[in-house]
């Protein structure tokens, strides 16, 4: 068996070393390639930002019990609607601050773990209803998809503009269109 003349061999590995270079091009260009809007966004917010101050200087350690009394309200009825377990933190956030400038360590504390209970059960339920809605919206299940989104909605009502908040709205059309036909 003969081999290859030299300048064909040369002309063979410069075709593999072409071939080679357009797949890890277009291997790139798909890692790269900007989302579809059908796709979901990963970045989602943060529900809880920076800390939350106590509103006034007069009359902290009252205000602080009177924001610790509205969160514990508003706790109770995040069962019902999502926005008031943001609401709820947020109080607990502010008798925690008015707390602190009153001197009430006692209250301090109780506020902190109340607020941080609070936080990690919101957070909770808000990685689940992303992770809900990615299976929802996979499986074509649209009924269920439409109540994530609406719950996703509702608490990130605060947050206003962000790329996942704009993507839940720019959806919600299409899945209830689609709910609607399937039912």
């Amino acid at each position: 068996m003969t081999s290859l003349p030299k300048v064909g061999r040369e002309s063979f590995i410069v075709l593999l070393v072409v071939f080679a270079l357009v797949a890890l091009a277009s291997w790139l260009s798909r890692r790269t390639a900007p989302r579809s809007p059908g796709r979901p966004v990963n970045a989602y917010p943060e529900l809880f930002g920076e800390a939350v101050p106590c509103p006034g200087q007069a009359g902290v350690l009252e205000h602080g019990r009177r924001s610790e009394q509205l969160a514990r309200l508003r706790a109770d009825r995040y069962a019902y609607d999502p926005r008031d377990g943001i609401r709820a933190v947020q109080r607990y956030r502010e008798a925690e601050a008015c707390y602190r400038i009153a001197g009430t360590e006692n209250g301090v504390h109780r506020a902190r773990r109340a607020a941080a209970a609070l936080t990690a059960r919101v957070n909770s339920d808000y990685a689940a209803a992303r992770l809900n809605l990615v299976n929802a919206l996979e499986q074509e299940r649209w009924s269920d998809a439409l109540s994530e989104i609406r719950r996703l909605l509702l608490l990130t009502d605060h947050v206003g503009r962000h790329e996942y908040v704009e993507w839940l709205e720019r959806i919600v059309g299409r899945v209830v269109s689609k709910a609607s036909t399937a039912s």
